[in-house]
């Protein structure tokens, strides 16, 4: 049986847990958007800011729920804690409010923390490429395919640090969109992507390659599915960043 390829790239960037991150990334922050969304309910206030601190409840769920798989590290990272794995650091980041807003649009570097992320030097760490947990969601073939990124992939962090970028866009009323991919920041402060895929639908295989030749990932939207209307949007918001 073929591999889904957004198994592969899960694999091959994050190792023998990438499986379960990426099945597992979708729930947590559709229930951080109930939690919030519920809060700002009940909090009865017209203004939004009650549901604009989803940004820091993502973090830390983040940590929470995936820092509990047997190959993840839990970072320090300028007063927050990240959660890495085989020295990726993951990193959810809430990019719009409105279901229409393209990722290309919102600058990512608004703040020296963020900036860290992609800057800073990591301590190294021991790779655990080798499957030292039972991973019974894996078939055979992931598992040969774990074998023979590991060389690959510890040269590659010993080089550069390594981000996977988890943008959403969500207000009180929806959650519109969950991507992922890996990133690399640019000097205007925007983000590039090699390829994205929605998590809200995981199991489609809808990894998309983003063609860099010709334009960069900044100057306009990337070709990826119709995430679809999950509500109406809400006016008034504070968007929270770190």
């Amino acid at each position: 049986m073929a591999i889904d390829e957004g198994r592969v790239w899960a694999l091959q960037t994050l190792g023998p847990d990438g499986v379960l991150v990426r099945k597992q990334i979708s729930s947590i922050i559709r229930d951080c958007h109930e939690k919030m969304a519920n809060a700002q309910a009940e909090a009865d206030m017209k203004h939004t800011g009650v549901y604009g601190q989803i940004w820091r409840k993502c973090l830390d769920e983040f940590v929470t729920v995936l820092g509990r798989l047997p190959s993840a590290e839990i970072i320090p990272r300028r007063g927050y804690k990240l959660v890495s794995f085989n020295g990726v650091v993951l990193f959810p980041w809430r990019f719009a409010r409105e279901r229409s807003a393209d990722i290309g649009s919102r600058p990512f570097a608004v703040s020296d923390t963020r900036v860290s992320l992609f800057a800073e030097e990591r301590e190294p760490t021991h790779q655990r490429l080798d499957i030292e947990f039972e991973h019974p969601e894996l078939s055979e073939q992931e598992r040969e395919l774990l074998d023979a990124e590991s060389k690959a992939l510890e040269e590659a962090l010993s080089s550069r640090s390594r981000v996977v970028v988890v943008p959403y866009a969500s207000n009180p009323s929806a959650l519109y969109s969950v991507d992922w991919g890996e990133a690399t920041l640019g000097g205007d402060g925007f983000l590039t992507f090699a390829s994205m895929e929605s998590l809200l639908e995981v199991g489609t295989g809808s990894l998309v390659d983003v063609d860099l030749t010709d334009e960069s990932f900044s100057d306009g939207p990337i070709p990826r599915p119709d995430l679809g209307v999950k509500g109406d949007e809400a006016d008034g918001e504070v968007d929270g960043r770190p």
